[in-house]
């Protein structure tokens, strides 16, 4: 192995500078503006809070750091400065470096905030480094599982995932990390030859089962993280140790528990919620609407859960007096509550004269006049008159609580148009003031109604009997020619039934010729009974008669 000859210069760049350090802080502030550590590129603590980052100014490399108790989550090499990601409220930082020395536990002078940026320059001597022979090296490659975990080599982050590098000769600590998983420590000699590291990182993370009972679809909260999913669920990964599951849901007080989580295993957790509510059941007609602190909830019966306290309910209904209570409500102690709206009522008394008038109410007949309607809703109503030989009449009235409504009408005769009553007095060729005794009496032909109504009967004879023989007919040839493609039994069968229609259809066409010859009989009969009374219609018209009118029987030709 060829010897590394190495010449150190080292400069002191400000005087202030001892001999045992040659590192300084010239600046130390907070970048307001700078979003690195909440946007750009974040990291989170342990705790799952975002870390402040400070940005490290200077133009050596080769530094190693340490902080307080709250540790270093991450140190990032950037070109010409270094970014340290840090838990908020860390207190102080230790630089080192192999030539220049150590600078301990400086005190950042303004405090360290979360997802906040912060600047620090540093003063140093300067080192400068003269080879002046071919240094050898060796590949080392590490690979971890998972696959994304960090490796720092001498407690420098050099890689996420697989690393690969040429390294001079000599012995190396390595560390390896995953938030998830147990952090694995090691060393490597590097003599003459490539080194080859596997490294399977042990599960450090367990899960927490969370339900609920007497009911499920309660929020879960884990270190105050709320999950996606409602009980029941399963958590994602969380680390070995104690955590803090809080469940909430509506109408429930809220259930804390502290659970420990070991290692590749999942945890169960059964909350048992203790209610704020009760459960209070509304029972009102279906037609009611129901009002809880003058708010339409519903409309009929109705069930629901109130938290403790007084409530004003209502059930309102069109008519009735409203049905109010004032209700206590303690958790736990279930309620039925009856509603029951009260009918308000109005009277109607409806008179006509003359009387006797058919009483409408809104559509729907109520007796005779005179008539009183003492249990009448309160409300709008219309009211139809109807009488014989009378106009009908329409009145629109409203029934109110505790008063009597009066419909008092007279109802206005029809009168038979002039015109018609001097048409009908003409035809009858009688005088306007002949006696009603003296009006022409004449017989109505009740023959002609005899033979009309047998013509029909006989008609409707020749029609029916017609269609039953011409189907008999036609059914006998269809079962005959299915009767020569048949043998046995069955041929038998047919036989017979070719032989009933055969016998039926001739029976069936005598009558029809008999009862179509009736219909021509009766025909002619009612023909010569329409000449006998020469076309004479008996009918009734309002005619006027002696001293005043009535109805007069008339003849019409």
């Amino acid at each position: 192995m060829k010897n590394l000859l190495t010449l150190l210069v080292i400069t002191l760049l400000i005087g202030t500078l001892t001999s045992q350090s040659q590192i300084a802080v010239k600046s130390f502030r907070k970048l307001d503006s700078d979003l690195t550590a909440r946007i750009e590129a974040p990291k989170k603590d342990q705790n799952g809070d975002i870390c402040a980052i400070i940005k490290v100014e200077t133009t050596q490399t080769g530094f190693t750091w340490d902080s307080d108790g709250l540790g270093i989550v991450a140190v990032v090499p950037k070109v010409g400065e270094y970014w340290i990601y840090v838990p908020w409220g860390a207190k102080r930082l230790t630089i080192k470096h192999p030539q220049l020395g150590i600078l301990r536990e400086y005190q950042y002078t303004v405090p360290i905030e979360k997802a906040t940026v912060y600047e620090m320059k540093l003063v140093t001597g300067s080192v400068k480094i003269i080879v002046d022979e071919t240094i050898l090296g060796y590949y080392v490659i590490i690979t971890p599982e998972p696959a994304d975990a960090s490796i720092f080599i001498d407690e420098v982050l050099v890689k996420k995932g697989t690393y690969q590098a040429k390294l001079k000769p000599g012995s190396y600590n390595y560390r390896v990390q995953d938030p998830l998983y147990k952090t694995e420590v090691g060393k490597f000699e590097l003599t003459n030859k490539k080194e080859v590291l596997n490294i399977k990182l042990k599960p450090n993370f367990g899960f927490i089962s969370v339900a609920t009972l007497p009911e499920s679809g309660a929020s879960v909260f884990i270190d105050d993280i709320k999950l996606t999913q409602p009980t029941p669920c399963t958590s994602d990964s969380l680390l070995v140790g104690e955590h803090k599951v809080r469940v909430e849901r509506e109408m429930y007080q809220p259930e804390e528990k502290r659970i420990k989580v070991e290692a590749e295993k999942t945890s169960p957790v059964n909350l048992t919620l203790i209610p704020t509510f009760a459960e209070v059941a509304f029972n009102l007609p279906p037609e009611a609407s129901l009002f809880l602190n003058g708010e339409k909830v519903a409309t009929g019966n109705w069930k629901t859960r109130l938290t403790k306290g007084v409530y004003t309910v209502e059930a309102r209904r069109d008519k009735h007096i409203t049905a109010k209570k004032d209700i206590d409500v303690v958790e736990g102690e279930n309620q039925i509550i009856d509603l029951q709206p009260i009918l308000i009522y109005g009277s109607l008394d409806v008179e006509t004269n003359p009387p006797g008038a058919t009483i409408t109410i809104n559509g729907l007949e109520m007796g005779k006049t005179p008539e009183s309607f003492n249990t009448l809703l309160i409300g709008d109503y219309e009211i139809k008159l109807d009488r014989p030989d009378y106009k009908s009449l329409i009145k629109n009235v409203s029934v109110s609580e505790g008063k009597n409504t009066i419909v008092k009408e007279t109802l206005s005769k029809i009168a038979l148009p002039k015109r018609e009553i001097d048409q009908t007095v003409q035809r009858m060729n009688v005088s306007k003031t002949m006696p009603y005794k003296q009006l022409p009496q004449m017989s109505y032909s009740k023959e002609y109604y005899k033979y009309k109504k047998s013509k029909t009967i006989w008609l409707v004879s020749a029609l029916v009997t017609g269609a039953a023989g011409t189907f008999t007919y036609l059914q006998a040839g269809s079962t005959y020619e299915t009767y020569k493609t048949t043998a046995g039994n069955e041929a038998t069968d047919l036989i017979k039934k070719v032989d009933m229609y055969n016998l039926v259809s001739p029976i069936a066409f005598g009558i029809a010729g008999f009862s179509v010859l009736e219909f021509i009989l009766k025909s002619g009969k009612q023909k010569k009974a329409k000449s006998k009374s020469n076309g004479q219609s008996l009918n009734f018209y309002p005619v006027p008669i002696k001293n005043g009118a009535g109805v007069g029987l008339a003849v019409q030709f």
